[in-house]
């Protein structure tokens, strides 16, 4: 929704043919429609001509408060005003059987949808206890879900219950262990429930986990495509400076919903010890220097200062998780920036030698990349600081209680730098400003001091972009221009195999997850063409390296995350060449 309608905000004017092009191809296989109103409240456009005749039992009123309502039998409609004087209505329709699919997906539970609309439940929800004594084991939640931007919201209602063979068979079992075996047999039971449980909770964190991944992938193709096709209208020369603050906007919202994302997925993964450093050799300078034009093209918010200072007696070459790195450092000065009543905030890195942080007895002594990032607000309450070590508490005397998401964000890089072997200080004097040192542990390869960068030119580089998704490969190939790099687009394996004979590039970038083979496989394909050749090979892919399949036969292949990132590319590319 929000896609379309930033689609109809960003064009003067949109024709038909243009409306069901682009909203087919965000849609892709799924079966909702989007479809436009004129002021007269009759259907405009249609994404899919082929469902109009779904649409004669339609009715669309605006209510006493000027907020539009549709009714449509079988269907979840949400409608919203777009920026479209010959159709200000927009409607987006969700078949319910698309909705009840989904529930019928949980089994064991009961859970039922309820909007103004409609009412719909799973197969499970016929299930109803014969008598009090299982109505004791009946859990029921209700989770009320809002998009007030799009007035809208609904009830999901969960119900489990335990199965009354299942509970008998505990209480047999309970029983006939007492009777046969006495204590000894109760206490080998309590430890087998007890190993039942913690597999029960193991398997669940591990479920959890799974879920937040896929949620987490899908959420960075927009976020992607929203980055990429903001910083492309912002680069356009005849972009007002009104539009262009309204962009800035944009482009910092996307920084701070990829950075929640990319929060919310650590976040799951510290809880089962599940985070693991993929370490690789970037130029250091090189990487620095990228993320301070990553931050120079964000645009920071109106008022604030940022200073990147970077020592000159860091090493030319560093091993590191690049994306950790770059997560971590970037998500305290987001903060700094977003949270501070100060006007400046700073980052000095620098290289330091200390004893791990793990062992404390231990009289080895490790190298540690050291970032400290201040800023001179008014400093942190009590309270704020305990979100280091729970993202959930609750800061009254906050003045900054109205705004969200500081508190996973901290917590996150806490976890996350103790569970990889690193340190997150934190020192706060009111009225004094905050300070947060953070230890990133790195290897070096020859201690050779950095130098000087000189400007690079990348018109001589061939590169060879290979994506599925339009949106991806549109938006990775637009920014990789914007580097002056020649590029070669392909959205299948097919295609890129034989624009790989032709172009002969000097960088492959591939997506992963391709629909006839992954990007593991498309690269050996490479390989085999050309076995002498020295291109370099980058996957892109919303997963860890560590997740992915066979990656240790690969040494020679960067692997990098999604959403596509060039301060992390340039710096793989600068080592790797």
């Amino acid at each position: 929704m929000n896609a379309t309608n930033s689609f109809f905000t960003a064009s003067e004017g949109v024709q038909e043919t243009e409306f069901r092009i682009f909203t087919q191809a965000l849609l892709g296989e799924r079966e909702a429609i989007f479809f436009t109103l004129t002021p007269k409240l009759t259907v405009a456009y249609i994404s899919n001509a082929k469902v109009v005749e779904h649409l004669a039992e339609l009715t669309v009123s605006i209510d006493k408060e000027g907020m539009l309502k549709g009714s449509l039998p079988h269907y979840q409609l949400i409608g919203f005003e777009i920026d479209e004087p010959d159709m200000p209505y927009l409607f987006y329709a969700i078949p319910m059987k698309s909705v009840l699919f989904s529930l019928d997906k949980f089994k064991g539970s009961c859970l039922k949808y309820s909007s103004t609309q409609l009412t719909e439940e799973n197969k499970n929800c016929v299930l109803e206890p014969k008598n009090m004594f299982f109505d004791l084991f009946r859990h029921e939640t209700e989770l009320d879900i809002s998009i007030p931007s799009y007035n809208f919201h609904y009830l999901l209602t969960i119900e489990s219950q335990v199965s009354e063979s299942r509970l008998m068979e505990y209480c047999f079992f309970v029983l006939s262990t007492l009777v046969a075996c006495g204590l000894v047999s109760v206490l080998l039971y309590f430890r087998l429930m007890n190993k039942h449980f913690f597999n029960r909770i193991e398997r669940e964190n591990k479920f959890n986990v799974a879920m937040v991944s896929s949620i987490n992938h899908e959420i960075r193709t927009p976020i992607n495509a929203l980055l990429g096709y903001s910083q492309m209208l912002r680069d356009m020369p005849k972009i007002s400076d009104e539009h262009s603050v309204v962009i800035d906007k944009m482009l910092w919202s996307a920084n701070l919903l990829y950075s929640v994302a990319e929060n919310t997925l650590n976040y799951s993964k510290s809880a089962t010890d599940g985070l693991m450093l993929n370490n690789a050799p970037i130029n250091t300078l090189q990487y620095f220097n990228n993320i301070k034009d990553y931050y120079n093209k964000l645009s920071i918010p109106e008022g604030k200062t940022l200073g990147f200072h970077v020592s000159d007696t860091l090493p030319k070459t560093i091993s590191v998780d690049s994306s950790k790195l770059f997560q971590v450092i970037t998500n305290m000065i987001n903060n700094a920036l977003k949270y501070s009543t100060g006007q400046a905030v700073s980052c000095h890195v620098d290289l330091c030698s200390r004893r791990v942080f793990n062992d404390p007895t231990s009289a080895n002594r490790e190298l540690y990349l050291r970032v400290l990032i201040q800023d001179t607000g008014l400093g942190m309450s009590q309270s704020t600081k305990e979100l280091l070590t729970d993202p959930f508490v609750f800061d009254p005397e906050s003045q900054l209680k109205k705004v969200s998401g500081i508190g996973l964000g901290l917590y996150t890089c806490n976890q996350l730098l103790t569970q990889i072997g690193g340190k997150l200080r934190l020192h706060s004097v009111e009225n004094e400003g905050t300070k947060i040192m953070l230890h990133f542990p790195l290897r070096c390869g020859e201690y050779v001091l950095s130098e000087p960068l000189s400007p690079r030119n990348y018109a001589d580089k061939r590169i060879l972009i290979v994506d599925d998704n339009s949106f991806n490969l549109e938006v990775c190939n637009a920014m990789l221009e914007d580097e002056q790099f020649n590029t070669v687009c392909a959205d299948n394996s097919k295609d890129a195999l034989m624009r790989f004979r032709d172009s002969d590039p000097d960088v492959v970038i591939v997506d992963y997850r391709l629909d006839e083979m992954n990007g593991i496989d498309l690269i050996g394909k490479m390989k085999s063409i050309q076995a002498e050749t020295k291109t370099q090979y980058f996957i892109l892919s919303a997963n860890d390296k560590n997740e992915i399949v066979d990656n240790e036969h690969y040494p020679d292949v960067y692997f990098m995350q999604k959403p596509f990132n060039t301060a992390i590319f340039l710096s793989g590319l600068e080592q790797t060449g």
